[in-house]
């Protein structure tokens, strides 16, 4: 008798360390939305492929129509990296895609980290399976040795050297360390970036972003531990008996399947992609770069219910208090939601104050200030002025700034020959305009004008979901 109670704790015991699993009802959900969708974004055609579906043909078309268009030329690595990730998932060749050595762009890429720390993770990504050339700018010793130059003294990685640190950053560069097995550096930077994960796990199980709690911080940790092997059971990622998991499904799972940014919010486009690719991670033990898949699947669990509506629970996460970050005098007026992104644009030198000092948060954005964001945001650099418009002259500070756009592709006349700087751009034109000389994926909103402030965290969030 007591060796059969001995091997009943035994079981349940080895079963409270093994890694839960996403139930196939929740991925089939996410995979028959995206199989409908018309346009894909890449991480939704990834997780289509990584469950072995067949991504469109005419998703292919589209991609290497624009590969073409650009004659090749991307503006930063990242772009390149995530179109190899695709392609080698989906068992196509990233050395010939429509005739451009996708492989050999990222390893030559010179300023692999111009769009910030995830250029360089989403490279190694790219590079960790294929064969790369002996002379080339970038091998993965050397992206290893630029991560690594990255890392904070608390664990963490931020977008930019000497930034404060990222959840999401920090998480992704986990995955991206998984793939330097017996490296010792790598193991050090894995370890110290998992301590800092850790702490960033309130007692609840949440975690923040712009002071709010973000369930995409919690799919990227999830495909972290899943790519560097480790159990979700793991005492440092469990809070109140629940894993990251239990907190992402119970907390951000809309009962259509969908998953939500924040708690109190609805289900949005980005957070249910990231959910599909933590969950696949999980059955996979990879997302972005094949690895062998150490442990044996077990059978998937029930999911838990999705919570109630923001409606039926309230309060239940408390706003962390905002240290005023910004030199302006209206900085009271910016909201919650947008502030972390609007110093890190203050600190990229993206935004200044008006003749009087103000930010002007609230104000609705015009195209000359929009011109001005998407200039400075590109890193674009022009010294040529053509009479494009005749409502802008050389000498109007606003100049260079239109006429740099127009140059790259965005136009926002108002005619054939009226520009209108100071008028009010439409919401739809601005996020075309990020998705031009950016190469996002902005998705459109209803609303017809844009705030200042909303129009400063979407270039920076942008710029940060390069990554995502």
């Amino acid at each position: 008798m007591k060796k059969a109670v001995s091997l009943i704790l035994l079981i349940c015991f080895m079963l409270s360390i093994l890694p839960s699993y996403a139930s196939d009802d929740t991925l089939n959900a996410i995979t028959d939305i995206y199989l409908d969708k018309e346009e894909l974004s890449v991480w939704e055609a990834l997780g289509l492929a990584l469950n072995g579906n067949v991504v469109p043909e005419s998703y292919y078309d589209a991609l290497g129509q624009d590969i073409l268009q650009r004659d090749g030329v991307y503006r930063t690595a990242l772009e390149y990296a995530k179109i190899a990730i695709l392609l080698k998932q989906d068992n196509k060749n990233p050395k010939d895609f429509y005739g451009y050595d996708i492989i050999s762009s990222i390893a030559n890429f010179k300023d692999i980290d111009k769009s910030g720390i995830n250029g360089v993770i989403f490279s190694i990504f790219a590079l960790v399976d294929v064969d790369i050339e002996n002379d080339t700018v970038w091998n993965l010793d050397k992206l290893l040795d630029l991560l690594l130059g990255y890392q904070n003294t608390d664990g963490g990685f931020p977008l930019v050297k000497g930034w404060g640190s990222d959840n999401d950053l920090t998480a992704m560069a986990v995955s991206a360390l998984s793939y330097y097995k017996d490296n010792n550096k790598a193991e050090t930077a894995l370890s110290s970036a998992l301590g800092y994960l850790s702490s960033k796990l309130d007692s609840d199980g949440f975690m923040y972003y712009q002071n709010s709690d973000s369930s995409e911080n919690l799919s990227q940790m999830i495909i972290a531990l899943s790519s560097a092997n480790i159990s979700l059971s793991d005492e440092r990622f469990i809070r109140n008996g629940k894993t990251v998991y239990d907190t992402l499904l119970e907390k951000y799972m809309t009962e259509d399947g969908k998953f939500k940014h924040s708690f109190s919010a609805t289900a949005n486009t980005i957070a249910t992609e990231q959910a599909y690719l933590a969950l696949s991670s999980m059955k996979y033990g990879y997302v972005y770069a094949y690895k062998e898949h150490i442990e044996e699947p077990v059978e998937l669990p029930d999911e838990p219910e999705p919570v109630p509506s923001e409606n039926e629970v309230e309060d239940i996460i408390p706003e962390p208090e905002i240290e005023n970050m910004l030199p302006f005098p209206d900085e009271p007026e910016v909201s919650s939601q947008y502030y972390d992104d609007l110093v890190t644009a203050y600190e990229l030198s993206l935004v200044s104050g008006d003749t009087s000092g103000k930010l002007r948060p609230l104000d609705y954005l015009t195209k000359a200030e929009a011109c001005v964001l998407l200039y400075k945001a590109a890193g674009l650099e022009t010294d040529i002025f053509i009479p494009r418009y005749s409502d802008v002259k050389k000498a109007d500070w606003y100049s260079k700034y239109v006429i740099g756009c127009y140059f790259n592709g965005v136009a926002l006349q108002s005619g054939n020959v009226l520009f209108q700087p100071n008028e009010n751009i439409k919401t739809e034109d601005f996020e075309k305009s990020i998705n031009v000389i950016l190469s996002a994926d902005v998705t459109y909103s209803d609303e017809l004008y844009i705030t200042r402030q909303k129009a400063i965290s979407m270039i920076i969030e942008s710029i940060k979901e390069g990554g995502k």
